[in-house]
């Protein structure tokens, strides 16, 4: 079988970033890195390559940090590449999706992928993610997130098991999905940015939400690709995992019409809308 070779773009935002998960961060880069390069010399025998150096746009809120700080703060072997181009896209005002549409509307590859600072990508994510879209009718795959627990602790594992997010997938294989998560999707870029997530002030996490509705009206699939695996860390101690439960909720309650129309929900967004 042909090798098909795509060009694509990893925007990463660097909105969850803290000193604590700085680490996390570099290992993030790092990999990414690493599989760019692996991709980049993949032999005939791969289903599925890059066509030329992957493109990572990083973008941030230019009122907390300067391109300076950000790109201090970059392992040397995202600076050193040959396989990687950095770009910095400074943001004004910005939230979490608002980084993620600036970010996009920069890129120039074939397939946009969206990778949050603190998610580190298993081997093997990138080619996942670009092999689903060597099928024509695949243009949006949500990639398999979980929360890590390698550090065998009981917080951790209670977190994995509990959360938000789906325990690690064993199954390789393309299967249909109904929801995704912004921090590790990919998309056909111009099936993106012709809707974008929808800017929904107070809400941190319903942009992606009712983007997932948006590509149901339009009869778009999504595909989920259980190799395409990349860890998340656990809440940060019982006081974020609080917040974050709640702006879930929030955020799953206001996308639904029906529900937003409640007097409390209105009392809720406007009381609590700092949550993220």
């Amino acid at each position: 079988m042909a090798q098909e070779r795509v060009s694509a773009s990893v925007v990463v935002e660097w909105y969850n970033l803290t000193y604590a998960e700085l680490g996390r961060t570099k290992d993030m880069l790092a990999e990414v890195t690493s599989q760019a390069t692996s991709l980049c010399r993949t032999d005939a025998s791969s289903p599925t390559g890059l066509s030329g150096p992957l493109e990572l746009v990083i973008a941030f809120d230019e009122s907390r940090l300067t391109e300076q700080q950000v790109r201090s703060s970059l392992p040397d072997s995202v600076a050193g590449s040959d396989h990687l181009i950095p770009r910095f896209l400074a943001v004004p005002a910005a939230n979490y999706c608002k980084m993620k549409n600036a970010g996009a509307a920069i890129t120039n590859g074939e397939i946009l992928i969206f990778l949050d600072c603190d998610v580190i990508p298993e081997p093997n994510w990138l080619a996942a993610l670009l092999g689903a879209f060597t099928d024509p009718s695949v243009s949006v795959v949500v990639g398999n997130t979980y929360v890590d627990c390698s550090d065998g602790g009981t917080y951790s594992r209670s977190m994995a098991l509990t959360w938000m997010f789906p325990l690690r997938d064993l199954d390789d294989r393309l299967n249909r999905a109904t929801w995704f998560y912004a921090n590790n999707v990919a998309f056909r870029r111009q099936i993106f940015l012709s809707r974008q997530f929808p800017d929904t002030p107070g809400l941190i996490h319903a942009p992606a939400a009712l983007l997932v509705e948006r590509l149901n009206r339009d009869g778009i699939d999504i595909w989920h690709a259980g190799g395409a695996r990349a860890s998340h860390p656990p809440p940060n101690g019982l006081l974020h995992f609080a917040k974050r439960a709640i702006a879930g909720g929030r955020a799953r309650s206001l996308s639904r019409p029906s529900v937003a129309d409640w007097p409390l929900i209105h009392w809720v967004r406007s009381d609590i809308g700092s949550i993220t």
